[in-house]
């Protein structure tokens, strides 16, 4: 029996099954024996210890390939000018993504283990934290030397120390698994001023934040261990793809996904009730929150904050919307709602500061440098844009209803083709990772998803004018009509009627 059990899962899986256990495990503890003003000192002083040693226990020897970016990252913020928001933020976003290459590569020119597995999630939380810590200083410099210029409504009001830059660079809540959180968060999660909010939290919205994340974690892991078993990844890896029908491709892509979806669904769930257990990301509902920024509605955060606001949400630190991500009408809206706090990282660091012109491709193209440099993650990485670009042209030739939706006939064939196919289809290279493997899959699916794409939108972008010229808008209409019935009754007031 315990043998079957123990094949219910792969060995990684059983290690992050065991890493989210232990974390969330140590955050009922910490949170329900420290109490008062202790509490607060132990978030604040203990969590960055704690997730180093869990990290040298596990990787051994390994954690080291993490330390130059802890060190690059601290001293350059120690040492960078007190008005100085752009060449600092900068040097160690370009450091330490090279470094992060460089660390995936290493293997190939020395004896040295590889960075993979639970050593590479390390590495690549360490890389969120350190450059969205850089950038928030350098931002918070500007906006502390320049009161009243900058569109933030909230940054730090000191530069942090080295311990407090430690303590969140190797904070234990999801230094393997994610969510990513800024500094701010972290800072807020001790802040001993908001502890009547954070009582009354814990009172009445504690057990809340946990039932509704346990009822997802209920369903989508035996999802997981089920469809696992039937349709495993290595399916995808053989030359017998060829000898395939194209629908059972399709099918087998679709379930794959549907894998890939369970398991990420499983393991945010718990990771998000070690993060609310911890303080991480619960704010008043009356700031209005946003996932990763924080409070926007800074008068509510204050009022809410010091006052013990008895109403709260975690939506700063809720990492999917997975009614969005299997639902959403198309592309772009269901990218949004998956990994929300990488994508924000990705727009608050990247997209927002990138050339206009390039921003998408850009984007996308971190986004997969970061993941990994497969050959698979580009290639997933680089049809989004084609996607899109495809997608906003077919949204514009079929505008949304009086109900907010989209019923045309045409739009729910593509929605149930394009849209969740195309996942599916980009999904498999995501996952299958190498070149070899995805194109082989892709060659026998006739690349389908790219080559559909980039018929569709020159295709709709020819037709585009001519649909206009056929419909003419709503409120061109309207002012045709006004101008007809104007001139056709000499009783009605001319002035009044093209006034509006």
């Amino acid at each position: 029996m315990s043998v079957s059990a123990l094949s219910l899962l792969s060995k990684d899986d059983w290690i992050y099954a065991g890493i989210l256990g232990g974390a969330f495990l140590l955050s009922i503890l910490v949170r329900f024996l420290a109490r008062g003003q202790s509490l607060y000192a132990v978030l604040k002083y203990s969590p960055g210890f704690i997730g180093f040693g869990a990290a040298l226990a596990l990787l051994g020897w390994k954690i080291v390939y993490s330390i130059p970016i802890a060190l690059f990252t601290t001293f350059s913020i120690k040492n960078g000018k007190p008005g100085d928001n752009h060449q600092m933020p900068l040097l160690v976003f370009v450091v330490v993504f090279i470094y992060l290459l460089l660390t995936r590569h290493l293997h190939e020119f020395i004896d040295v283990p590889e960075l993979a597995s639970q050593a590479n999630a390390l590495q690549l939380i360490i890389t969120l934290r350190a450059i969205g810590l850089a950038f928030d200083v350098g931002d918070s410099r500007f906006d502390r030397a320049n009161p009243g210029q900058s569109k933030r409504k909230r940054h730090l009001e000191e530069d942090p120390s080295y311990l407090m830059m430690f303590n969140y660079l190797y904070h234990y809540c999801g230094l393997f698994t994610g969510p990513y959180y800024s500094f701010q968060m972290f800072l807020d999660s001790c802040d001993s001023n908001a502890s009547a909010f954070h009582q009354n939290y814990l009172d009445k919205g504690l057990v809340g934040e946990y039932t509704w994340r346990l009822k997802q974690l209920a369903w989508s892991l035996p999802i997981f261990i089920i469809t696992n078993k039937l349709f495993p990844l290595d399916g995808l890896r053989s030359d017998d793809v060829f000898e395939w029908s194209l629908l059972y491709k399709l099918i087998y892509a679709c379930m794959v996904f549907v894998v890939f979806r369970m398991r990420v669904y499983a393991a945010w769930s718990v990771s998000e009730c070690i993060c609310v257990t911890l303080n991480i990301g619960i704010y008043p509902d009356g700031s209005a929150p946003k996932c990763v920024i924080g409070p926007t509605d800074v008068d509510g955060f204050r009022k809410g904050w010091t006052d013990g606001a008895t109403s709260a949400n975690s939506l700063a630190i809720q990492n999917i919307e997975i009614a969005q991500v299997e639902a959403s009408d198309g592309f772009r809206a269901g990218i949004r709602g998956w990994n929300k706090s990488v994508q924000t990282w990705l727009a608050l660091y990247v997209h927002s500061r990138a050339p206009k012109a390039s921003r998408m491709v850009l984007t996308m193209f971190i986004s997969a440098l970061w993941h990994g440099t497969y050959a698979g993650y580009f290639m997933s990485f680089l049809v989004v844009p084609m996607c899109t670009a495809a997608e906003d042209v077919l949204f514009r030739l079929v505008p949304k209803g009086d109900n907010g939706e989209r019923s045309n006939t045409f739009f729910r064939v593509y929605w149930l083709t394009l849209r969740t196919r195309g996942f599916d289809f980009m999904a498999t290279g995501f996952l299958l990772k190498n070149w070899k493997d995805t194109h082989r899959f892709w060659s026998s699916c006739y690349y389908w998803l790219p080559v559909t794409m980039i018929v569709l939108f020159f295709v709709l972008t020819a037709i585009e004018p001519m649909m206009k010229t056929k419909r003419p808008r709503a409120e061109e209409t309207k002012d045709a009509v006004l101008v007809v019935i104007m001139y056709c009754n000499d009783n009605i007031d001319k002035k009044k009627v093209l006034s509006g």
